[in-house]
């Protein structure tokens, strides 16, 4: 693993852990996503899921003719995100 995802797994607490995913940039979450999703999944941080999902999905989506996302993309990660404050305020799973 690359130093900043052995960050992710050093991670004591679901509210360290939605810290890192909101700074990680878009480049490490995409050639990355599949160790990321492990560390998630093994401290059952489902919120993360969602929101390493749905920002991947982002940088991948079709712009449309301004170069602007769709509003659908925009919403699916706004949503992840409130999920993933929620989790880490909880210290539990959304």
């Amino acid at each position: 693993m690359l130093p900043i995802v052995e960050q992710l797994a050093d991670c004591q607490t679901h509210a360290e852990r939605e810290d890192w995913l909101m700074r990680c940039p878009d480049g490490v979450l995409g050639r990355d996503h599949m160790a990321i999703r492990r560390i998630l999944q093994s401290v059952s941080l489902l919120a993360g899921i969602a929101y390493l999902e749905a920002r991947v999905a982002a940088v991948n989506a079709v712009r449309l003719a301004d170069g602007n996302l769709p509003q659908t993309v925009v919403l699916a990660v706004n949503v992840a995100r409130i999920d993933l404050k929620i989790a880490a305020r909880q210290g539990g799973c959304v």
